[in-house]
């Protein structure tokens, strides 16, 4: 038998309980690690958990004394992929000399409770962001690596703001703004590092929901069905109707006569319980080995529950709702098993090009990701030329510049995030869409009169045609909207009108999105900015030129944001009541009169 590979006769069984699951997501949590069923990991992982004991242990393994704790030695670093120690200590390091530089400056004393809660924040984001990173096999812990980045990049963009709004103080804000993208940096390495233990061969199966999830879902699936067949429910009343057992009838007819009949034994409560635990068996095991294991024979599972849903449809009249709550929750659990590969593109962050050849598909990296590897070097040369911008004067027109600017390079960041999550080899979804808005956004900065920004600009490396300030910007320019056509004003070739449509529909979202948290920043940045540079203007600036990017997308609405609401079927006395008011119209009227007359 290979080594880490099961048996056939391995006498681990193959159905697991709730119990089970849960207990393995505990430990998975708890102690950091991805196989909660390998003794060796949960060993590192109690060692991490508790390194006092864990030193004692060594120590009396070695036959030397026990040494009380104070004179105890750090535990050592156990060997890991990816970033060194080293990078991570000296990152996290910065972050936190930057904030105490901050809250111990005494011209800062006014907000010292404000920057107080800044690093109490900052602290714990990064720590959950570095400890979720470890371990993004796991689906939510990706998603809340991902956040964790996002919410760094938020601080560090309005750190940059309030420092090019606090004259004297411009360079100390943006050094903490720095550390902050150093760390989030090495989230984006660490969630790579983390997809690459799959192993080699370029597969981009990853599950889109953690087993604890899908156990819920199963569990859904499985009520349903007893719902469905009514072995939940109580004798009918007198004034109930059967639409479960209707439905059943109706879907077993309908498999019986188009030559599906084998799909009718997961109808049976053990034979689909069966199927789905053996999904989650596999599914529980996030590790390198089981995620390639579950990607090579998932698909062929699901498929069953899958042409179930597609030859039922919509056939099964008059409609049962059972029978659509069965469905649906048969859909939900299929829907954690789709492959996807939203974030395979993390891999060639976190891997030098060196070893894209072979490891990773014979054909390199999709042209997405390369424009993702480009926006990473783009964005890199942004950030050090914005920090010299301010170099020259502290003025209201450069300090407000400074701002539009730092708000192109926070907009950097969220393509590449949206890049990284992309799923997609033609880069032509949702995601990619939404990082052309922020490419829409900078080609507006370079049009007049935001243009006036990148005039007189006193140092030579902003000013060089070739790597400046406004040549960068182009290039950035350049890898978010070269998506399948030109500027998104224009519409691409050979598409139906409807999907240009949507598309700008979609970039005007995610626009909407940025001003809506600007708005939301307002009394902050009153708070901690001072009223030399008033951040009012900024913020209006800034609006201005979101409105302006939003007005080229030719939408009916123009530079406005719809509102997000929900809408609720109508009630029994809603539609009641609305037929009454038609009934009162002239025009109701008039029909009925035509009607008689006929």
């Amino acid at each position: 038998m290979t080594e880490g590979f099961p048996s056939a006769s391995d006498p681990t069984p193959r159905d697991r309980t709730a119990v089970a699951v849960t207990v393995d997501n505990l430990i998975r949590r708890r102690l950091r690690i991805g196989d909660p069923r390998d003794p060796r990991a949960i060993a590192e992982g109690l060692r991490r958990a508790f390194p006092g004991q864990a030193r004692s242990l060594d120590l009396e393994a070695s036959g030397l004394p026990l040494l009380p704790a104070a004179a105890a030695l750090p535990a050592a670093r156990a060997a890991e992929a990816g970033p060194s120690g080293a990078e991570l200590d000296q990152a996290t390091g910065d972050v936190e000399r930057d904030l105490r530089a901050l809250v111990a400056d005494n011209q800062l004393k006014d907000i010292e409770p404000e920057l107080q809660g800044w690093g109490q924040a900052i602290r714990g984001i990064v720590a959950e962001g570095i400890g979720a990173a470890r371990i993004a096999l796991d689906p939510r812990a990706r998603d809340r690596a991902m956040g964790a980045r996002r919410q760094l990049g938020d601080y560090a963009r309005l750190a940059r703001f309030v420092g090019a709004l606090t004259c004297g103080q411009n360079q100390a804000y943006r050094r903490l703004a720095q550390s902050l993208d150093e760390v989030a940096a090495l989230i984006l390495v660490l969630i790579g590092e983390s997809l690459a233990r799959m192993g080699t061969g370029g597969g981009r199966f990853l599950l889109q929901a953690p087993a604890s999830e899908l156990q819920a879902r199963r569990d859904a699936v499985i009520l349903a069905l007893r719902n469905l067949n009514g072995a939940t429910q109580e004798a009918y009343g007198s004034k109930d109707w059967p639409f479960g057992l209707r439905g059943l009838r109706g879907v077993l007819r309908l498999l019986d006569e188009s030559g599906h009949a084998d799909l009718r034994a997961l109808f049976e409560e053990n034979t689909v319980a069966r199927l789905m635990d053996d999904l989650l068996d596999r599914a529980s095991n996030v590790d390198a080995w089981g995620l390639r294991a579950l990607g090579a024979t998932a698909a062929f599972t699901v498929q069953r529950l899958d042409r179930l849903v597609q030859i039922i449809d919509d056939r099964v009249r008059p409609g049962s709702p059972p029978l659509a709550a069965f469905i649906e929750a048969i859909r939900l659990f299929v829907d954690g098993f789709r492959g996807t590969g939203s974030g395979y593109r993390l891999l060639f962050i976190a891997r030098p090009p060196a070893v894209f050849y072979g490891l990773y598909g014979i054909g390199g990296p999709d042209a997405p990701t390369r424009r993702l590897i480009e926006l990473v070097i783009a964005r890199g040369r942004l950030a050090e030329l914005l920090d010299c911008y301010l170099g020259c004067a502290c003025c209201e027109e450069p300090a407000i510049c400074q701002v539009l600017l730092d708000k192109l390079l926070y907009d950097t960041d969220r393509a590449i995030d949206l890049y990284a999550l992309g799923a997609h080899s033609a880069g032509d979804t949702e995601p990619e869409w939404r990082a052309a808005a922020y490419g829409l956004l900078a080609d507006t900065f370079l049009q007049r009169p935001y243009a006036t920004c990148l005039q007189g600009l006193c140092l030579p490396a902003l000013a060089d045609p070739h790597s400046g300030l406004r040549a960068t910007l182009e290039a950035t320019r350049n890898q978010l909207v070269n998506i399948g056509a030109m500027l998104p004003v224009a519409s691409p070739p050979n598409l139906p009108a409807a999907q240009v449509t949507r598309r700008r529909e979609i970039m005007r979202d995610e626009l909407c999105l940025q001003r809506e948290m600007d708005r939301r920043c307002s009394g902050l940045l009153a708070t901690m900015a001072p009223t030399c540079i008033g951040a009012d203007r900024a913020l209006a600036r800034i609006e201005d030129l979101i409105g302006d990017a939003i007005g080229r997308l030719l939408l009916p609405d123009n530079r406005e944001c719809p509102a997000a609401e929900l809408r609720f079927p109508p009630t029994a006395e809603e539609s009641l009541q609305a037929l009454d008011d038609i009934r009162q119209t002239p025009l109701f009227g008039a029909l009925v009169v035509a009607n008689r007359r006929q």
